[in-house]
């Protein structure tokens, strides 16, 4: 909501309270799933789900969500990909956007002018998979070398000095180190005082080399219109129907998953937004329905949820998603992902 009172008529003395405003708010978000991401890991109820993407696909999406912010501080944020990623690549996704996630995000707290840079690489591995590197360099005030044996444990505020900064970065960093490490790969940092900081993980993945097959369908020139929204929460309707509708998107709001059910039934969408905790038939369900029917068989069917997690996902794809929000849903990633899926009927995600 803070984002659609940002595009209203407000004073400048006004925008400077809500941007205020919403920082907050998007830092303790930040914090709250870091520290429960954390949890889950260090106590084993939490794994990894591992699915086809496309890793020069996924950089992109996660450098242009976080464009705007680098923008609003007055920082340059670019990406160079290597020629040599493969195009379609066999990881886990979710965890790969949750390590960068973490890194750009630091980048962009502790840099207060210049630029930062996400560079991705890929070189041959001697089982025959790939390591995928992926670096943030960011000219910042870089990080004296006392620190640096602290900078992953997660410890106590004072054994971090930057996490007084930032309580994100007290669990951010050491989350990012328990996922690469868990999926085989390395953390490492490169840093002097004054000279900026170059963070690098590298993981191992599973690649055809060859591969040019996409995974989706190529879009089509037209644009999505018709939009089933099926959300439970008025709020987040309202949020995002205005977001929406200021687009151009035809919308019609389903508030359950019989509701939903009864709309693809009467009309015909060119995409479905889906929560997945509803009353009465979940989201899970409502989908399984909704793919019975012919000619539902190749919409898209977009996940929104407030668990972005590997298992989620992975029952997503399960019943026929093709894609996922992470809620609160930014208008960033949201639109993000509609342009990835406009103007076509995408094919139901693999495996289904």
């Amino acid at each position: 909501m803070l984002d659609l009172l940002t595009e209203t008529s407000l004073n400048e003395e006004q925008l400077d309270y809500v941007s205020s405003s919403r920082s907050c708010a998007e830092l303790l978000l930040e914090s709250l799933t870091n520290a429960i991401e954390y949890s889950s890991l260090t106590s084993g109820t939490s794994g990894h789900v591992y699915s086809e993407f496309r890793p020069a696909e996924m950089l992109q999406a996660a450098v242009a969500a976080r464009e705007p912010k680098a923008r609003s501080r007055g920082l340059h944020l670019s990406l160079l990909l290597d020629p040599q990623l493969p195009e379609v690549a066999l990881s886990d996704p979710h965890r790969v956007r949750q390590v960068l996630d973490v890194l750009l995000s630091n980048a962009i707290k502790f840099t207060a002018v210049g630029e930062i840079e996400v560079i991705a690489s890929a070189a041959p591995n001697t089982d025959g998979r790939v390591w995928l590197t992926i670096s943030v360099r960011d000219s910042g005030p870089g990080i004296d070398a006392a620190h640096m044996p602290t900078l992953f444990s997660g410890g106590h505020r004072s054994d971090n000095p930057l996490s007084a900064h930032s309580p994100s970065f007290k669990v951010g960093l050491p989350l990012a180190k328990q996922i690469t490490e868990a999926m085989g790969g390395n953390l490492r940092v490169e840093s002097y005082p004054g000279q900026g900081s170059l963070f690098t993980f590298s993981i191992p993945v599973s690649a055809n080399a060859n591969q040019t097959a996409p995974l989706l369908e190529e879009p089509t020139q037209t644009t999505t219109r018709q939009v089933l929204l099926v959300e439970d929460n008025t709020v987040a309707q309202r949020f995002m129907r205005t977001l929406l509708e200021r687009r151009g998107f035809v919308v019609t709001v389903a508030p359950d998953g019989e509701s939903a059910i009864e709309a693809v039934l009467r009309d015909n969408f060119d995409l479905i937004l889906m929560d997945l905790q509803m009353p009465g038939i979940d989201g899970l369900e409502t989908t399984r329905k909704i793919r019975q029917l012919p000619r539902m068989a190749t919409v898209p069917i977009i996940a929104c949820t407030a668990n972005p997690s590997s298992e989620v996902w992975a029952d997503c794809t399960a019943v026929g998603m093709n894609d996922f929000l992470s809620k609160p849903v930014s208008k960033n990633e949201l639109f993000t992902v509609l342009d990835r899926h406009s103007g076509s009927r995408h094919s139901v995600a693999s495996g289904n």
